[in-house]
This record gives structure tokens, sequence and C-alpha cells, in this order.
């Protein structure tokens, strides 16, 4: 046996240790990807909606935002302290990606706007953070904000 083919043996290349190294990369985030470990997507972190209540104006407004890149179904609206006898509010809004709705209530709601909910005033405004919004999707899901 000659003394080249043992050294070659002992010390591998540069080039062959390259290659290693790019297949294992290769693989690891080729099976990453695959198995969708480490793909984020902005609807897993993100709500479905937001929802902003605004308590102390007249008319009441509660204004929602979809999140989504598809429509969702708001299914009612309502207050979090001692809601009314009549609350939640079914509503039945098909909300589109993207957009923002707002609902009214209270005195200066007109009941010529398709999205006022009712001429009375649905919040507290004497109970501080305690009060807020809930807003229902189709699904059962609820989402809120407070005053």
């Amino acid at each position: 046996m000659s003394m080249t083919s043992v050294n070659n043996l002992k010390k591998p290349s540069r080039s062959r240790s390259r290659k290693w190294l790019g297949l294992s990369l290769a693989l690891a985030f080729g099976a990453t990807a695959w198995f969708g470990a480490g793909v984020g997507r902005t609807e897993a972190t993100t709500a479905a909606l937001s929802v902003h209540v605004y308590c102390y104006s007249n008319p009441e407004r509660v204004v929602v935002h979809n999140n989504r890149t598809f429509a969702v179904t708001i299914n009612s609206v309502g207050s979090r302290y001692k809601p009314y006898s009549n609350e939640p509010i079914w509503v039945g809004y098909r909300l589109g990606a993207g957009r923002t709705v707002t609902f009214y209530s209270g005195y200066g709601a007109s009941y010529s706007n398709p999205r006022t909910l009712t001429r009375r005033y649905i919040f507290s405004n004497t109970v501080g953070s305690i009060e807020g919004a809930r807003v229902t999707r189709s699904n059962g899901t609820v989402y809120s904000d407070r005053c």
C-alpha cells in the first residue's frame, strides 16, 4: 500500500466535505419545508377580527375589522357588563376579507342606517374597563374590547 492512499483516507478533500455539508443542509431545510415546520402564517398569529369600542361617543360605536384573507360572518354584537334582555343583538353580517364595519347604538344612531343596533345606549359609562363590546363570529368565537 502506498503512502498517498493512506493520506487520502485520513484527510478528506475539501470539495467532498463541502458536498456533504451542502447535501445535509438541503435535506434539513427540505424536510423542514416539506413538513411545514418553520413556515409562519400571519393568520395563525393574528386574531381573525379586531374589535374597537367607543363607549363614550354619541352614537356609541363598535368597529370590527376582518384580518383574514377570506370573508367571515359576524353573528351578534352586545355589551359585556349587565347586558339588556335583547342582547346580544343578532346582526348576521358577512364581512369581506380585509374590510371594516361599524355598528351604532344610542340616541345619536339613526334608524335609517342599516348598521344601527338600537337607539338605546348599551354601554355603561360608570363602570370603567368592566364594560366593553362582545362580538361573536358564526363559528362561536367571541372577540371583545373594553371601554
